[in-house]
């Protein structure tokens, strides 16, 4: 078994309705966005190339041409939180990438800086993700 795994960063803003003022999390503010896919694969794609990495490439181009330097709450539905993020991204990976990466995805997470974090396991046969 294979876990292969790319990382993308962006930096985006966005704000999470309904925060007490204390909070540091209140108003608008921007964070560097960290994104973690991972896919487990029981064999390789027959290849001499990156062709696992290379199948990701259409995610990368989304990350970089659809977030980076977005307002996150022009881009998803409801507070633009890492967990709903991770959701986000593994519903579009599912829509929008080949046979081999919606077969072995496993996971999405996603961090907005180093205090938190949040993983979406995307489950096979079932749409594990609201």
């Amino acid at each position: 078994m294979y876990e292969i795994s790319e990382h993308y960063t962006f930096v985006a803003t966005h704000e999470i309705l309904g925060l007490q003022s204390t909070h540091p999390c209140h108003g608008v503010h921007m964070h560097q966005w960290s994104v973690e896919v991972v896919l487990f694969a029981a064999s390789l794609l027959p290849t001499d190339g990156p062709a696992e990495t290379a199948a990701l490439e259409p995610l990368r181009r989304y990350v970089t041409t659809e977030l980076e330097a977005r307002h996150l709450n022009d881009v998803l539905v409801g507070d633009p939180t890492p967990a709903r993020l991770a959701g986000h991204l593994v519903r579009w990976c599912r829509s929008h990438l080949g046979g081999y990466v919606t077969e072995t995805l496993h996971s999405v997470a996603v961090s907005a800086g180093r205090a938190s974090r949040a993983r979406c396991l995307a489950i096979r046969g079932r749409d594990g993700v609201r």
